[in-house]
């Protein structure tokens, strides 16, 4: 827009710069007036359109008084003066508002003159007095553009103005050391940017604008930043997610299950996906297939069996001890035996025709026999030494010997006339005679050599010989021995004995028993033995019996009678016996006929109140409990009233009164033996974890560690969780404590960017040694100044 004037002489153009200022305090409180430079300005024409706008706009200006300083001496003619009504007019792009004045005068130096109104003020600034002179004042209030009408003016001539060190950010010199500055900046050299609003996690950079820390966004610097997005919650700090109440975690990503699944993941929001083998809305019904036959699932396929029962599915009984030999186990202390067996868990062998001589039945029909006799029932003795020359082996060791022969194995030939004179008895009735000195059926006629041998002389007598001393006989070819040969050892040279059989040593003084002498016996001649008194035989396993075994008993050792089975018992065979046995502590007193005790009656006495197990004799029986174990009691056959902590037939099942768990097995009265790598506890009901788990973990299952997830995590609960989590490299050292780097990072989360040295003059350390400086500082650190010494020249 172009503004005319009435017809101006002017001797020049000249630069007027313009300085408002207020004179007194408003009315009313409006925003600082903003000064603009107009250079180069015509007395007769403005050009509007090149002034610049701000930012605020305003209507009405209180009344106020101003100077105006003209730079430069105006030279200036007006000739008219036209009326013009002032008015404000606004527009969108520059806001611009004109009114339009003119003074007439023709002076140059005019320091303060009064003049009366030309015009009425529309504008609510009421018009002063006008003055001689002729200006446009401009004055930017906001974002309008005012023209305002004349006021009380004082026009004074200066020359040169300075602010030092300068005015900033486009400000402008006003007056001496005086700026005036653009909108958006404020401060005695027009230094401080100026923001609407507070910069909560920024700064205020630019005019109106916020720079905003790492991690922050908006106009004011109070919107967080999380990248990735929160999903299930709103981020109320940078990279911190608040979850809603069915999330949680880093980005609120992990559902939430309350309560917690047991053995499994929650998947979403209170809905749990089990791990293998388990069960239930959380996880916690462990499933066994196939299913516990008689005892209850306690663990994935794992059956607590009830007492009884065993294996994985706990359908096989349990028979304490064992079924034996094949027999089969059908229910929980229950044998059915093999062929062959008998006894309550089928431990006996049956021989049915026994066995003799203390035989042992080991197997169905079979005897193991004692190693005196042998046959398939015991009943054939044992000669350990054959028994020779036609003998008969009839006792153990003890033969019988046909005529002519006598010893232990009737290896001795009899001579009925003996042999004579060093005479052998070789076999029956027949010498072997010294064919040097004896001859004849006895070796009793002598023989005499002519010549005198082994160094012998011929006598004072014909026919006798003078021997050495080692040598004898009448011709001296018999050797002589000092110390002479002993039981018919002979000798073959002078003091050298040959021994018979059965003797050893150097004189034969040592009998030889071929079989050792037993059961503390004597060997005192060859193959015979000095037995004591509870043995004989020829190596005393012959077993004796004092007094005599009775009613035809053998005696099988020492004072140990074999009876015969069918009417006869006891240590020497006095007892007699039961062809069937008398029951319950019956007193067999004659042949098949019992006494019985109190309490039982019948034949055999076969209604007692409880069988004793392995009754034998009165020496087996112990009374009426001898069969319940652990302090049980019999109250009727094969009954057992047992005592509080014990169970079965015969009481012989421990009980635990809170029942052993996962796989444990109860030993002893309210004693459970654990898997000790995978539970204990009084019932097996405390999982092992090892490594054992630490920070308050607790072991959930074999080897699980259930944290504080809060805490802790990690697979014994050893990792702290730190969250919101540690940023730029820090190390969450403890529960929501990180250990950052600090050379160049620092706070909760290692969050805050350390400079060193520090950021001088407000500067803020956006990241490790980076500085961002507000607008009058700059370098490294925000230590120098962007201010310098200037003045404007014109």
């Amino acid at each position: 827009m172009t503004s005319n004037l009435a017809k101006t002489t002017s001797h020049a153009k000249r630069p007027y710069f313009v300085n408002l200022a207020l004179q007194k305090d408003p009315v009313v409180t409006h925003p600082k007036p903003v000064v603009n430079f107009v250079d180069n300005v015509s007395p007769t024409h403005v050009n509007v359109e090149e002034l610049p706008a701000t930012d605020t706009i305003v209507n009405e200006l209180p009344p106020v008084d101003l100077h105006v300083s003209v730079i430069s001496q105006p030279q200036m003619i007006v000739d008219e003066l036209p009326l013009a009504t002032p008015s404000i007019k606004l527009t969108s792009a520059r806001s611009i508002s004109t009114t339009s004045s003119i003074l007439k005068n023709r002076s140059e130096n005019i320091t303060s003159k009064l003049a009366t109104p030309l015009m009425k003020s529309t504008s609510g600034i009421s018009p002063l007095v006008p003055l001689v002179g002729s200006a446009i004042l401009l004055v930017i209030i906001g974002t309008a553009a005012v023209f305002l009408p004349p006021f009380l003016l004082s026009l004074q001539t200066h020359r040169d103005y300075s602010c030092s060190p300068g005015c900033w950010n486009g400000g402008s010199c006003l007056a001496q050391n005086v700026c005036s500055c653009l909108a958006g900046y404020e401060g005695d050299r027009c230094q401080t940017t100026i923001c609407n609003q507070s910069c909560n996690h920024g700064v205020c950079a630019q005019p109106y604008t916020c720079t905003c820390q790492a991690g922050w966004s908006g106009t004011f610097c109070d919107q967080p930043i999380c990248t990735p997005a929160c999903v299930n919650g709103n981020c109320t700090l940078p990279n911190y997610c608040s979850c809603d109440v069915q999330y949680t975690g880093y980005l609120c990503l992990t559902p939430v299950c309350s309560p917690s699944c047991v053995h499994g993941f929650c998947t979403s929001p209170n809905n749990c996906t089990c791990n293998v083998g388990w069960n239930g809305t959380i996880c916690d019904e462990p499933i066994c297939s196939p299913s516990c036959v008689n005892g209850n699932c306690t663990y994935p396929n794992v059956c607590n069996c009830s007492t009884g029962w065993k294996d994985s599915t706990c359908s096989t009984p349990i028979c304490s001890p064992d079924c034996m030999h094949d027999s089969n186990c059908t229910a929980p202390d229950t044998c059915v035996c093999s062929a062959g067996y008998n006894g309550s868990y089928c431990q006996y062998p049956i021989c049915p025709l026994g066995c003799l001589h203390a035989g042992n039945c080991t197997a169905p029909s079979n005897c193991t026999c004692p190693s005196t006799y042998t046959g398939s029932i015991c009943e054939d003795p044992v000669c350990r030494n054959s028994c020779s020359n036609n003998g008969n082996c009839t006792a153990p060791d003890n033969c019988t010997c046909a005529t002519g022969w006598t010893g232990q194995i009737c290896e001795t030939p009899i001579c009925t006339l003996p042999c004579l004179n060093g005479g052998t008895c070789i076999s029956p009735d027949n010498c072997s005679c010294d064919i040097t000195n004896w001859d004849g059926l006895q070796c009793q006629t002598p023989i005499c050599s002519r010549n005198c041998t082994n160094g012998g002389t011929c006598g004072p007598t014909p026919h006798t010989c003078n021997c050495t001393v080692n040598w004898t006989d009448s011709v001296c070819s018999t050797p002589v021995c000092s110390n002479p040969c002993k039981n018919q050892g002979t000798c073959v040279s002078p003091n050298n004995c040959t021994c018979p059989i059965g003797y050893n040593g150097t004189v034969c003084e040592y009998p030889i028993c071929v079989e050792s002498c037993s059961n503390g016996g004597t060997c005192v001649a060859p193959n015979q033995c000095n037995c004591t008194s509870s043995w004989s035989g020829l190596s005393c396993l012959i077993p004796r019996c004092s007094p005599y075994c009775q009613n035809g008993g053998v005696c099988i050792a020492p004072s140990t009678c074999l009876c015969d089975n069918t009417a006869w018992n006891g240590s020497y065979c006095q007892v007699p016996i039961c062809s069937a046995s008398c029951q319950h502590g019956g007193t067999c007193i004659g042949p098949n006929i019992c006494q019985c005790t109190t309490g039982y009656t019948g034949d055999l006495c076969q209604e007692p109140l409880c069988i004793p197990v392995n009754f034998h004799d009165e020496t087996d029986y112990q009374g009426p409990n001898a069969t319940c174990q652990n302090g049980g009691t019999c109250i009727s056959p094969n009954t057992c009233l047992c005592t509080s902590l014990w169970n079965g037939t015969y009481c012989q099942t421990p009980i635990c009164t809170l029942p052993c768990v996962n796989g444990g097995n109860c030993s002893s009265p309210d004693v459970c033996t654990c898997n000790t790598t995978q539970w204990n506890g009084t019932q097996c009901e405390t999982p092992v974890c090892d490594p054992p788990c630490v920070n308050g973990g607790n072991c959930s299952s074999p080897g699980v560690c259930t944290c504080n997830t809060t805490q802790w995590n990690g697979t014994q609960c050893e990792t702290p969780v730190c969250d919101p989590p540690c940023l730029n490299g820090g190390n969450c050292s403890a529960p929501d404590v990180c250990t950052c780097n600090t050379t160049q990072w620092n706070g909760t989360q290692c969050e805050i960017a350390v400079c060193d040295p520090a950021c001088e003059n407000n500067g803020n350390c956006t990241a490790p040694g980076v500085c961002a400086c507000t607008p009058e500082w700059t370098g490294s650190d925000c230590n120098t100044s962007m201010y310098c010494n200037c003045k404007r020249e014109f």
